[in-house]
């Protein structure tokens, strides 16, 4: 479970550096250049296989991890009715970043694979980004994301045995991780919605 959220957590970076090509004030012409070659290349699309993997058995490692602690315990866990733990949640959250995945992927990734899109990615993206409830979408799984991460690096840094005696700087870069990605790509649609980014 720690490999594949750390791997997806990785994913999410390399992500985020793509899509920030849209900053660069060209008018979209870096960030379709490099949707372009991440079309056309045979080793993306091997990654891409790789990713997909990845996505599925961490959906299933939680799920049977879910099922097996609960299984473990007849009487459950006492706990106040109003925690605020992310790990109460894990389910509910990870339940809404998939729902956001696929609203994602059937806006973006689906058109290109399937060869209806029109090669125009900055193009879509700014036609998308003008509809509020799309924004909004798009925060509410930002934010999901946030703090499925602010969990999910704790936990893996406990599970690989590497919390206690680093725990300073894994809080930190943990911590950075789950506000800095998050955001950075709530930023997008944000800034193309409110017109602060042209394209």
């Amino acid at each position: 479970m720690a490999s594949t959220g750390l791997f997806l957590a990785a994913f999410l970076i390399v992500h985020l550096g793509l899509n920030a090509t849209i900053f660069a004030g060209d008018g979209g012409i870096l960030f379709d250049r490099t949707a372009d070659f991440l079309r056309h290349n045979w080793g993306m699309h091997l990654l891409e296989i790789l990713l997909f993997g990845g996505l599925i058995l961490h959906i299933w490692q939680g799920i049977s991890l879910t099922r097996s602690n609960r299984s473990k315990r007849s009487i459950p866990y006492a706990i106040s009715s109003v925690s605020i733990d992310p790990a109460r949640y894990m389910g509910v959250l990870g339940a809404i970043i998939f729902a956001f995945l696929l609203f994602h992927l059937y806006q973006f990734w689906l058109p290109n694979a399937i060869g209806i899109g029109s090669g125009n990615l900055s193009r879509l993206m700014q036609a998308t980004m003008t509809r509020s409830w799309v924004v909004a979408i798009y925060i509410l799984g930002s934010i999901a994301v946030a703090i499925h991460l602010l969990h999910g690096w704790r936990s893996a840094a406990i599970s690989l045995g590497v919390a206690d005696r680093n725990i300073q700087i894994l809080s930190a870069i943990g911590i950075s991780l789950a506000i800095g990605v998050p955001l950075g790509l709530a930023s997008i649609p944000i800034s193309i919605f409110f017109k602060l980014l042209k394209i």
